[in-house]
């Protein structure tokens, strides 16, 4: 298969309802020999923060001289950005062979027990496939969603990690933060060692219930290791961490104050992940450079200066909240125009809320061409109901880049990792 050829054949099996259950993954990895059990893998779950948080930890890892594996989902960039090795994504070539080996495996018509399988199934296990071959030394694979049924979770890890705690999915996942907890806890493995972030009480107590049932030793934020925001700074975030085997300050090159904990729990993992491998810890210098060169697009990305604008992948009410008082702090004497739309599964309504209340800002609703996305019809209601602009968002952007400023202005486009993904490409396309 040519890039077309597989673009068009992965897209078949692309839903917006996804098929929750484990038993196509397991017999699918089984037909390839079981990749995924060949690997040692850093599994990562939670509602926010995993993509920074995986960040910052490859390039730790890669620092002490590590060949890392990363899948995360969904990409912003390009196709292959969702499986790469030291920052280098998956050769097209490599992708679109992997590909045609799966192609025959799915249209085999004996495999009825393979019907239902989704794009992020495939490409799940196209990631263990092309990680197990590479001989990488560690994986590390980013949950899609949920947890315990999520299509990551077949693998047996050496480490699990749970960053935070939110309402997101609520259609799917559960509309009560316990119920939700209950889901991401489902990567939590008999006896492997379990970092967790800063997550609320109601849901820690779910997770900490379910690691004592799986006997897994727990390194937990606040508890085990300290994190202290000294201050903001042009560049980034700086802070202190401090456990029973590190102290030291750092600075993160992503701005917010989320990215503190997200740098914060990095630290805590590599350490986990040192204790459990017989590694020695790296000096505190090594960790200061890998924070400092972490980039993570979409994350508070600051895509154009002048006009001021940035790209946003908050898709939730957790998410929005640390998005408005990240503004609220950097961005206090601006005046703040916010684009924003969201795919179907998620809280609208409560999003806008929290949007309307952030001072001196503008919400402009938008849709985007994605079958997973909000339908229009429902975000020009929204709109009218709240008396907000509604705008395609094509034409936002040509707007705003020929825009001369009356008074100082910070756009944020913000509500899907999707929509980002063809924002950038529009923009790329412009520049060009």
């Amino acid at each position: 298969m040519n890039k077309n050829e597989t673009n068009q054949w992965i897209a078949n099996y692309r839903t917006d309802q996804p098929h929750f259950g484990l038993e196509r993954m397991v017999e699918l990895l089984a037909l390839r020999g079981n990749p995924h059990l060949k690997l040692k893998v850093i599994h990562i779950g939670g509602t926010n923060g995993k993509g920074s948080t995986i960040a910052f930890l490859k390039n730790m890892l890669e620092k002490i001289g590590l060949r890392v594996g990363v899948f995360s989902s969904p990409y912003l960039v390009h196709y292959t950005d969702q499986i790469a090795i030291n920052g280098e994504s998956i050769p097209e070539v490599r992708l679109e062979v992997l590909m045609e080996d799966y192609r025959s495996l799915l249209e085999d018509e004996d495999r009825v027990s393979l019907e239902g399988t989704t794009e992020f199934e495939i490409i799940t296990a196209i990631a263990y496939d092309y990680f197990a071959s590479e001989q990488v030394d560690v994986a590390i694979m980013e949950v899609g969603m949920g947890g315990l049924l999520d299509s990551t979770n077949v693998c047996q890890p050496i480490l699990t990690g749970i960053t935070t705690i939110g309402l997101d999915h609520v259609a799917l996942l559960g509309d009560s933060l316990e119920a939700i907890a209950e889901q991401k806890a489902g990567i939590i493995k008999q006896g492997v060692p379990l970092v967790t972030g800063n997550i609320v009480p109601e849901a820690l107590a779910v997770i900490d219930r379910m690691a004592d049932e799986k006997k897994a030793p727990r390194l937990a934020y606040e508890k085990d290791f300290q994190i202290y925001h000294l201050a903001s700074v042009a560049t980034g975030e700086v802070f202190t961490y401090s456990s029973s085997v590190r102290q030291g300050q750092f600075q993160t090159s992503l701005i917010g104050l989320h990215q503190v904990e997200n740098a914060g729990m990095a630290i805590a993992l590599l350490d986990s992940y040192c204790q459990e491998t017989g590694r020695e810890f790296p000096e505190n210098n090594v960790l200061v450079q890998a924070i400092e060169a972490t980039r993570w697009p979409g994350r508070l990305e600051v895509v154009c200066r002048e006009p001021l604008m940035i790209l946003d992948g908050a898709h939730n009410p957790h998410a929005i909240k640390a998005l408005v008082e990240t503004l609220q702090e950097r961005f206090e004497d601006y005046h703040k125009e916010i684009l924003f739309t969201c795919i179907k599964t998620k809280a609208l309504d409560q999003m806008l809320d929290m949007l309307e209340n952030l001072p001196d800002s503008e919400i402009i609703l938008t849709h985007f061409e994605d079958s997973r996305a909000t339908d229009e019809k429902v975000l020009q209601e929204a709109a009218a109901s709240r008396n907000l602009n509604y705008k395609a968002w094509q034409e936002f952007l040509d707007q705003t880049l020929n825009v001369d400023e009356e008074k100082k202005t910070v756009r944020i486009i913000t509500g899907s990792l999707y929509f980002l993904s063809q924002v950038r490409a529009y923009l790329m396309e412009r520049k060009n």
